[in-house]
């Protein structure tokens, strides 16, 4: 291993990757599911599709800087005496940067699809069962930015020259 400690501007946009992650998190949850009968939730509003589109390009913007930070973290960790199969959740291709799959669908409409959430393609009307069963994985990536943040706070990474294998 190799102490590095992070930049002030690494720092700041692994903590601004945090917030924003939250509130994509917090939007994706308003506009998929609903607590009360008949738990399909109301088309989206047109601040919904405008909040999604800014977080999206946000993300998008900032992805080039991100992935090579995270990248240094999730090689840093031992995953399988973790016992975790991250390829349970995510196609391989979204391993280097698990955050990709819930910005990269162009609007709401297509990451309601891409979740696997909608049930109809030309009609709004997203599966609250289904929104429930993807909820874990908002929670679990959420724990890994947390473990991430604790992770730059300890100033470490890893070499990213190292040829260590994600999967």
């Amino acid at each position: 291993m190799i102490e590095e400690i992070y930049s002030c501007a690494e720092r700041s946009l692994i903590d601004e990757w945090a917030e924003k992650w939250l509130a994509l998190i917090e939007l994706i949850n308003n506009v998929t599911g609903s607590d009360e009968p008949p738990f399909s939730p109301p088309l989206p509003v047109e601040t919904d599709e405008v909040e999604y589109q800014s977080l999206r390009l946000w993300f998008l913007g900032y992805e080039d800087q991100f992935v090579p930070l995270w990248k240094g973290f999730y090689k840093s960790r031992d995953w399988r005496s973790a016992g975790q199969d991250v390829d349970r959740d995510f196609p391989r291709k979204y391993l280097d940067n698990p955050f990709l799959f819930f910005y990269e669908p162009d609007d709401l409409r297509c990451l309601a699809q891409h979740l696997d959430l909608q049930s109809g393609i030309d009609i709004w009307e997203p599966s609250e069962h289904r929104a429930r069963m993807v909820r874990p994985i908002f929670v679990r990536l959420g724990e890994l930015l947390l473990e991430f943040l604790d992770w730059v706070e300890s100033g470490k990474q890893m070499d990213l020259n190292d040829s260590t294998d994600f999967g």
